[in-house]
């Protein structure tokens, strides 16, 4: 019954929280999904200094770390703490152990909700190019959102992480399993409902095997003029 109130009040403090803050002044965001080994990172930073080419006085930034740090200093945790939440790893032990040192409950909603408000909080002010973090489940039905996904074929992305990591072949497959298995999970986590599948999330999927780093850049930065992003 607790656990039902608690959820019931957190829920509660969001929609509050959204009402405060109208759809209607929110982003323009870069949302992109990927699974491993698709070189996000690059490509977000790509778009980002393309856009600051043009829009100097309102800068696109990269964010990733940032949510990591503002959600720990709100739950006053260690910023490890919330990673391994984000990785799925000691999540129960770190936990029990928090609570048996403080006088305030932290358990898994309060840590989900937190750095849904963050993210949200974040990618409100706009000029925001938001890689990973299920970005496109937890901003799902926001305005002036770009969702993009890249994907490739296993052992083409194979290569990729063993190129960019300097890893041997078996360690670049169980990373890239693990990790897409990880980010895969993250999605349901941040959604209020279990789909069948993903796909109806993000406007477009595109194949890295087909596009360099750059021209998958040039495409999103397309993408987003096409669906009328204020950039």
């Amino acid at each position: 019954m607790g656990n039902v109130l608690f959820e019931y009040f957190e829920n509660r403090h969001l929609e509050a929280s959204n009402r405060l803050n109208p759809q209607k002044k929110f982003g323009p965001v870069i949302t992109i999904s990927r699974q491993a080994g698709c070189e996000a990172k690059m490509i977000g930073k790509l778009i980002a200094n393309e856009l600051n080419k043009n829009h100097p006085s309102c800068p696109w930034r990269v964010i990733d770390k940032e949510i990591l740090e503002k959600s720990a200093k709100e739950l006053n945790l260690n910023t490890s703490k919330i990673e391994n939440f984000y990785k799925g790893q000691e999540k129960s032990s770190f936990i029990d152990m928090f609570v048996a040192f403080s006088k305030t409950h932290v358990n898994d909603l309060k840590i989900k909700n937190t750095i849904k408000e963050v993210i949200v909080s974040l990618c409100r002010q706009g000029h925001i190019i938001l890689v990973g973090r299920a970005g496109a489940a937890i901003l799902e039905d926001k305005p002036n959102v770009l969702n993009i996904r890249l994907t490739a074929p296993f052992y083409w992305r194979i290569e990729t992480i063993m190129k960019n990591q300097k890893t041997n072949i078996e360690e670049a497959e169980e990373w890239a399993i693990d990790t897409d298995e990880k980010r895969h999970k993250l999605f349901y986590l941040f959604l209020d409902k279990q789909p069948g599948n993903l796909d109806y999330l993000f406007d477009a999927t595109l194949n890295r095997k087909n596009f360099t780093v750059y021209e998958t850049s040039q495409i999103i930065l397309n993408l987003a003029k096409l669906k009328g992003i204020n950039t």
